[in-house]
């Protein structure tokens, strides 16, 4: 193929000047007269190639270049990058917080969220429950007490024992009271989740946290 060769650039000055030489590159066809043929002395046609080759690894400069250079890409590259603008325009919900974001705007401290399991603080046991499913646990005791009062009018001591039940579930990360209604919040403050995660793979590794876990131990220990 000839001699080649092979440049490492670190000054960016010199980008422009990459730049033309990529777009000089050609095909250029000329004739030549074929002696070897004794039969037939018809000019043969010879493509005179001038090849220029960048190698670029961040996928941002790639496509950045290509633009530049108005080169031609496959049709499966430009239906990757289409796929990834529409990803970037929609909106995506967080497993842990339960909010929506765009993908663009998941910086460092826009999630609050718990990432502790939740406990009965009137349990002996303190018995371990799911974020969501003691959330359901408060709205269904909530629709009960709602639905008994509409037949038979609470006495004061019966509301004052369905307000006690609605403060007994905690978080185990902060202690803080469940709440049934109104903006969730949290103890701790991140990126949301990426668009793949799971509910139930969140509230897993909730659920198995050994420092959350030991600290349900320490605190069951206290109250024997």
């Amino acid at each position: 193929m000839g001699r080649s060769t092979n440049l490492s650039l670190i000054n960016h000055n010199v980008y422009t000047y990459i730049k033309d030489k990529f777009q000089s590159a050609y095909i250029q066809s000329s004739t030549s007269n074929n002696n070897n043929d004794e039969n037939d002395n018809k000019d043969a046609i010879v493509n005179e190639e001038k090849w220029s080759v960048m190698v670029i690894r961040d996928p941002f400069l790639l496509r950045q270049f290509c633009d530049d250079v108005a080169f031609t890409r496959s049709i499966r590259e430009i239906e990757e990058e289409e796929a990834e603008i529409r990803r970037a325009d929609q909106p995506v919900r967080c497993v842990q917080c339960s909010d929506y974001y765009l993908v663009q705007d998941n910086k460092m401290g826009v999630c609050v969220h718990h990432d502790g399991f939740v406990y009965d603080n009137h349990s002996i046991t303190l018995a371990q429950w799911g974020q969501h499913a003691a959330i359901a646990q408060l709205l269904k005791e909530e629709a009960e007490a709602i639905k008994q009062s509409s037949t038979n009018p609470l006495t004061p001591e019966q509301k004052e024992r369905l307000e006690r039940e609605k403060q007994r579930f905690k978080y185990i990360c902060c202690n803080q009271t469940v709440q049934a209604s109104g903006m969730v919040g949290g103890c701790k403050r991140g990126k949301h989740s990426l668009a793949d995660a799971k509910l139930i793979q969140w509230e897993y590794e909730c659920d198995h946290n050994r420092d959350y876990q030991d600290k349900r131990l320490n605190l069951i220990q206290t109250r024997i």
